[in-house]
């Protein structure tokens, strides 16, 4: 296409030239085909193009080309182009583009006119239309010949009859046709061949001596009447068909029939437009009204009559009536001229011509607000009606894509059995409750209570999410209301992945019951205490986690628990930071010091706090297990946001809605997956990168053993590191499973990849696992199986007053005014200027005193009571639990394989057992000589009086068998000398009775240690023996049978089992 044209999209408008610019628009009309006579001819079946700068200085034949080749047309012969002229019809103002001269004229009009429109003749209908003859006979003259077929009628059985003469014309030029005459041998022929140069001739046309002199009833030739049969109802309105027989009569009569789907844009009227019926006409008249800006009023609006006149003075008048001639509604009298003043009249853009109209755009976007719908509204009519009517269209539109809401409860039996034949696996199940109708004796089933999950989604969940599982409730924002429950897991980029759905009339302790009790059965969990449950703080929703989930950890959400907190009348920028830092604290010293911080800050709100839960709401408290330390429910809240258009709609409607969202994006998330690169997932690698960016201000120290002390700026100032056991002390690492920035200051210390240290749950292929299952696709309503169950009416509901809220009540600090959050005064306490007391001002103040002498009268406490609904329990359907199917004990499961990975990193706290001998001494022991006698100068004298050791010596030496000392020295003591030997000799009978009960003691010990009670068993006490071990007992061995156990010597320090 030449670089100045430019293809026009039917969302753009026309481009405004100036009066003596030399650029124009083009209108091409293509495919579609010429049809009907010359005075009723008709492109139909065509589509429109728009091409804008054409250029009047380069406007040619190429540009003509060019066109054709983008719409995909080519001039074989048969393709020609043709210009209608400016303010005349295809009837009168068709001319071919053959020669320069008609380029000229175009440029020429186009100063005036900056709208040319073109057509396409893809079959060359308008050439061979020129070239058609009527050959005629005289005065009688026979059926007309068909140049394109000849009838039975005219074929002989024998070769003697005569036979008719037949022309075939073809255009093969502009002006220019040859024509072949079949003339028979017999002299008897029916006409001459000179009916060329009669008045008859086609060229002059014919139709109406064809009108005068045909008749058609007459069968000269006294054959059957053949009537071609057509499957398609539109053909036989083609005003083209060349019929035979009796259906020649109808020709006469033939009109142009009014399209809707082509003409009720823009209606062109004549005498003679056949609708298909009074309604079809009025919408007609309407959308003329609209389009050309006039005030049509009718004056006869009936079943047989429609008749309508323009505005005073006006000459434009409109009648159409009822005939059976036509087949229909025609135009029977019309005049289009307006002589009148153009206005604006919203008042004929009704709610049902802006529901017909714009059907497409509200079933592409259901969600499209009134003020989108004015601007389109506008930018089609170039006017725009009131709001209210907008919205009723609006409500209408919606009303025809969905269906009506009451007739949608009838069919979720239907779709239960469709959901449950395309996807095998997928639960849903209904109940109802029978109540009386008021009006007749009969009962009637209201729906009460619907579950329903689908098997992809819980096959996913329980094959690579988290084992943790968020549970919130929210409102159905339609007539019936009700309650929906969502169960809501986490994917291993920490994002939202759907388990179970369920709809309850309202939340309350057996509701939640109810439907925990059937989340549990459908995922086949019997073994609760691998699992955390996450929720808001309600009363009704903790007790029934604890009676159906009662070994699964319960977390609450910290900003509901901020809520509740200051209602207790803790408020306050400071107490509210206090609350955070201590559920954010990881270790027990940064908890004991946050909580002495709100101690000192508010002594009663440290008491408020010490009245909950720790291991609920603070994370040095929760469970190591599922790798998740969030404080918040957001991914409930973000799920309902998720489907929150879908919540506005009917129930069967939502459902339908809920199903193809969670379709696409289990779809979706899989196609992104295989786009990433890495081990883990991003959100994952975001985290990670926060953490290393940490890790710049902390000090390794290496201990071996992938042991490490690393010291940091923070409270905890110094923290120990085991690559190991993936442990650090400040709990990070185990809580999430992703290295803390204490263990990545280690990892860069080695050159250690930290994502290689990133627990599996996060990893890409985990993330495949949980969305390698699909949906597959449900067929049309039409195509449901009838179940002919009961029938199911709507659940009971009270029509409360105004509109029905749609948005959340937000908090104070939640509001944006003007694109900037600003704080209101909602929940602001006035105080009362008399009294000072809050809660009402001087002007309510005597009204605040009498109650609360009748409060104290009447000693009443005002508190909500919970309302329950007990009799929800006995819709719970009966399941017999499979302990064997416990995700626990299924290999492909992720709390399985999330087992197996704790069970490798846990820490080994073994005995090391006895201290080792020491080396040297162990290497020298044949060289150590054997402990000798000391031998002092009083035992060489003989004087055996010595006090202490040496006379313990002695007498040890005596029952040894070894001579004395004194016995060796020479006996030449007097006095003193032989009365202390005297007394020596009795204290040595009394030592050696001494000496060997002790020895026999210490020989019964050490047979028992497995010592020997022989000669130089001291020794072997002192220094042990190489050839006496011990093994050393294994606390881990039936828990790790393929460990190595090591073997000690027995050293001199080593503690025996009765020592202890």
């Amino acid at each position: 296409m030449p670089p100045d044209l430019h293809y026009r999209d039917w969302k753009e408008d026309p481009p405004d030239y100036g009066e003596n610019c030399d650029l124009f628009s083009v209108e091409v009309c293509h495919n579609g085909f010429f049809c009907g006579l010359r005075r009723n001819l008709e492109y139909v079946c065509a589509s429109t193009a728009f091409f804008d700068n054409c250029c009047a200085q380069t406007w040619s034949t190429e540009c003509i080309d060019e066109i054709l080749r983008y719409l995909g047309c080519e001039r074989d012969g048969k393709v020609h182009v043709y210009w209608c002229l400016p303010e005349k019809d295809i009837v009168d103002g068709l001319v071919p583009i053959d020669s320069n001269a008609r380029f000229a004229e175009m440029v020429t009009a186009s100063k005036t006119h900056k709208t040319l429109v073109l057509f396409i003749d893809h079959t060359n209908f308008l050439g061979t239309l020129r070239a058609d003859v009527i050959v005629n006979e005289g005065p009688s003259l026979p059926p007309v010949i068909n140049p394109r077929k000849i009838p039975a009628a005219y074929k002989s059985d024998t070769t003697e009859a005569s036979s008719s003469a037949i022309v075939e014309a073809r255009e093969k030029e502009c002006d220019e046709f040859v024509s072949e005459l079949v003339q028979s041998d017999d002299s008897d022929s029916d006409f001459d061949c000179d009916i060329y140069d009669s008045d008859c001739n086609a060229e002059d046309g014919d139709d109406d001596l064809f009108a005068d002199n045909v008749d058609t009833e007459v069968n000269d030739h006294n054959s059957k009447e053949i009537i071609e049969e057509h499957e398609d109802e539109e053909a036989l309105e083609d005003e083209d068909l060349n019929l035979i027989g009796g259906e020649r009569d109808k020709l006469k009569h033939m009109f142009r029939a009014f399209n809707p789907e082509v003409d009720m844009d823009n209606p062109v009227f004549k005498v003679g437009m056949v609708f298909s019926d009074v309604e079809e006409a009025r919408k007609a008249l309407a959308s003329y009204t609209i389009r050309n800006r006039v005030k049509i009023r009718k004056t006869k609006n009936d079943r047989r009559r429609l008749e309508a006149v323009c505005d005073t003075g006006c000459p434009w008048l409109f009648k159409s009536s009822k005939h059976s001639r036509y087949g229909g509604f025609a135009i029977t009298a019309y005049e289009g001229k307006h002589i009148c003043e153009k206005g604006f009249e919203p008042r004929a853009i009704t709610a049902k011509i802006l529901t017909e109209k714009f059907m497409h755009e509200f079933r592409d976007n259901q969600k499209l607000g009134l003020q989108g719908f004015a601007a389109k509204v506008t930018r089609e009519f170039n006017m725009c009606p009131d709001r209210w009517k907008l919205s009723r269209a609006r409500k209408s539109a919606l009303l025809q894509i969905h269906g009506d809401e009451w007739e949608q409860f009838r069919q979720l039996l239907d779709y239960g059995q469709e959901l449950r034949r395309s996807n095998p696996g997928s639960k849903f199940f209904l109940s109802t409750n029978s109540v009386n109708d008021p009006g007749s004796a009969e009962h009637k089933e209201h729906l009460a209570t619907v579950y329903w999950s689908y098997d992809a989604c819980k096959r996913g969940f329980l094959a690579g999410c988290w084992p943790i599982i968020c549970i919130d409730g929210c409102h159905i924002k339609t007539r019936y209301k009700g309650c929906l429950l969502t169960a809501v897991g986490i994917d291993p980029n920490d994002c939202i992945y759907p388990i179970a759905f369920g709809l309850v009339e309202v939340e309350c302790t057996s509701s939640w019951e109810w439907f925990l009790s059937n989340l549990k059965d459908d995922l086949n969990i019997t073994n609760t205490s691998p699992w955390t449950i996450m929720s808001d703080k309600q009363k009704g929703l903790i007790n029934a986690v604890t009676k159906v989930w009662p070994d699964a950890a319960h977390r609450f959400c910290v900003r509901h628990l901020l809520q509740n907190f200051q209602k207790a009348g803790h408020k306050g920028e400071t107490l509210k930071n206090d609350l955070w830092a201590i559920a954010r604290s990881t270790s027990i010293p940064k908890w004991e010091k946050n909580m002495e911080k709100i101690k000192i800050d508010s002594p009663e709100a440290y008491e408020w706090i010490e009245k909950l839960v720790p291991n609920t709401w603070i994370k040095a408290f929760f469970q190591e297990f599922p790798k998740c330390d969030m404080l918040l429910n957001n991914h409930s809240e973000v799920f309902n946001s998720y489907i929150n258009e879908a919540r506005e709609l009917p129930f069967l409607s939502m459902l339908e809605i809920l199903f193809y969202k969670i379709l696409q994006r289990m779809h979706g998330k899989e196609k992104d997956a295989k786009k990433w690169t890495g081990r883990i997932c991003p959100k994952i690698k975001k985290k990670l990168d926060k953490f290393i960016e940490w890790s710049n201000e902390c000090q390794v120290i290496s201990a071996g053993n992938y042991l490490y002390a690393v010291s940091s700026h923070e409270f905890e100032k110094h923290y120990s590191v085991d690559f190991k056991t993936k442990t650090c002390d400040c709990k990070r690492w185990q809580l999430t499973g992703i290295p803390c920035h204490h263990a990545i200051a280690c990892c860069k210390n080695d050159r250690i990849n930290p994502e290689s240290l990133v627990h599996s749950c996060y990893t890409i292929d985990t993330y495949m696992k949980a969305y390698q299952y699909k949906l597959a696709p449900l067929r049309g309503r039409a195509f449901w199986e009838k179940m002919n169950g009961v029938v199911i009416h709507p659940p009971l509901f009270t029509k409360v007053m105004g509109r029905p809220k749609k948005n959340r009540k937000k908090a104070p600090e939640e509001k944006i005014k003007k694109g900037v959050t600003v704080l209101t005064k909602a929940g602001v306490t006035m105080h009362c200027s008399m009294c000072g007391k809050p809660d009402h001002n001087k002007k309510g103040h005597q009204k605040y005193v009498e109650r609360q002498l009748q409060e104290q009268r009447e000693n009443i406490l005002h508190e909500d009571e919970e309302v329950d609904i007990p009799y929800i329990l006995e819709h719970v359907i009966p399941h017999t639990p499979n302990p064997s199917m416990d995700p626990t004990h299924l290999e492909e499961s992720m709390v399985y394989r999330m087992g197996q990975e704790e069970r490798d990193n846990v820490q080994l706290n073994r005995a090391l057992g006895p201290l080792p001998e020491n080396a040297f001494v162990a290497a020298a022991r044949d060289t150590i000589p054997e402990a000798s006698v000391r031998v002092t100068t009083a035992s060489a004298r003989g004087n055996l009086r010595g006090r202490g050791r040496g006379r313990g010596a002695a007498t040890r030496e005596k029952t040894r068998g070894r001579a004395p000392a004194q016995e060796q020295s020479s006996s030449r003591g007097r006095g003193k000398g032989r009365k202390r030997a005297a007394t020596s000799a009795s204290a040595e009978a009394a030592d050696a009775t001494h000496t060997e009960e002790a020895e026999a003691a210490d020989s019964a010990r050490a047979a028992k240690r497995g010592f020997n009670t022989g000669p130089g068993s001291i020794y072997y006490m002192l220094f042990g023996d190489e050839q006496r071990t011990s093994e050393i007992p294994d606390l881990n061995a039936e828990v790790f049978p393929g460990l190595n156990v090591q073997e000690f010597p027995i050293s001199q320090n080593a503690p025996s089992a009765d020592d202890t």
